[in-house]
């Protein structure tokens, strides 16, 4: 029996847990009837015919619920998720360099407005006024459920009171981007090019938000469960680490195959499962492969100097702006490649269970 509630996930709005969730799985599942994503061989929302007035009748006897996030954040997050994805970069003509060229561009405005209609991610032909009032009319048509990301567990409540879904009193965060800066590191120039070329985007919010306010909830807490770390397996299956932050994006692809070599061996051959452990045993080994590829250099001297006492990831964003640093000063005295020595796998860095928030990171030096 196929069920009457549908997911409207617009992308970054915190929707990968929620569908996780419903789906019980263990990760995000395709697209289909009940679960309205992107398509990924078109990269065009599955959503848009619930927003077409000739089927709203289909439409009526569903409960329908989505997730909306205030312009300014979820567009910085799309950006730091999304730029080292050429399948989805490559839609933006041209491609843009950096955050304030994503944030200009034409193609990165209103989506979430445009993802209701089931427009393409990066769309050429734009969404106007008359669009943005087609999607606030079937909102109230359908009375379409709209939660807030950054009022999340009133969200999850609501949804629970309407369409009968219990959710678990802990839930685990499904995804995280690891290489954004907070919104309020983001300067006020962009911000504000935000705000501006995302008029229909903010319409949708605040309108949305006004009704969602006047909701009351009960007050049944629901305890989010994890952090950064846990994303790290999954990241790491397509990327190396110092893509969270380095900017010398040639250092990695002169030094790819290593990067691909010691991803392949913590996740395939030492079948690491746990985000932090990985992070520690990946920037020991990196090190030492530091010290056997640049001996006696500056890089070396600062990389060997890291707070130990310091969480893994600020030490690995820490190594990417003295990674950075130095290619700038001087890149040719860094043109050796990394050799991969597995005699410098330290697996008894590894975090024993139970022990995760207690311990601090362990790096050896060469």
């Amino acid at each position: 029996m196929k069920s009457k509630n549908i997911f409207i996930h617009i992308p970054k709005t915190g929707g990968t847990t929620i569908n996780c969730i419903m789906t019980k799985s263990n990760w995000q599942t395709q697209p289909d009837f009940n679960y309205r994503h992107i398509l990924y061989d078109t990269k065009r929302s599955n959503a848009g015919d619930i927003f077409n007035p000739i089927k709203n009748d289909i439409y009526l006897e569903y409960e329908i619920f989505s997730m909306l996030r205030n312009p300014v954040d979820r567009i910085v997050s799309e950006y730091y998720f999304i730029k080292d994805r050429p399948e989805f970069m490559s839609l933006l003509k041209p491609v843009p360099k950096n955050l304030m060229e994503y944030v200009k561009h034409k193609q990165t405005r209103n989506y979430m407005t445009g993802f209701f209609l089931g427009k393409r991610m990066y769309d050429e032909e734009f969404v106007n006024q008359n669009d943005l009032q087609l999607v606030l009319n079937t909102i109230k048509t359908l009375n379409i459920k709209i939660g807030f990301f950054e009022e999340y567990e009133k969200s999850m409540q609501y949804f629970s009171s309407i369409t009968g879904i219990k959710w678990p009193k802990n839930i685990n965060i499904k995804r995280k981007t690891l290489n954004r800066p907070e919104v309020s590191d983001i300067s006020h120039s962009i911000k504000d090019i935000i705000l501006k070329n995302n008029q229909l985007d903010l319409e949708l919010y605040n309108t949305c938000k006004v009704a969602f306010d006047k909701i009351k909830t009960k007050s049944n807490t629901i305890n989010f469960i994890g952090n950064e770390y846990d994303y790290i397996m999954k990241y790491t299956q397509r990327f190396n680490l110092l893509q969270i932050g380095l900017k010398s994006t040639s250092f990695i692809t002169k030094n790819q195959i290593f990067f691909n070599n010691i991803n392949q061996i913590l996740h395939e051959k030492l079948k690491l499962t746990e985000g932090k452990s990985y992070v520690i045993i990946w920037i020991d080994f990196f090190i030492k492969s530091c010290n056997n590829a640049f001996p006696n250099s500056t890089l070396v001297s600062r990389l060997n100097s890291l707070n130990n006492a310091q969480e893994p990831l600020d030490n690995l964003k820490q190594i990417c702006k003295i990674l950075d640093e130095e290619l700038k000063r001087n890149n040719s005295k860094y043109s050796n490649q990394l050799i991969l020595n597995r005699s410098y796998l330290d697996m008894s860095l590894k975090l024993k269970k139970g022990m995760f928030s207690n311990l601090k990171s362990k790096f050896k030096r060469v």
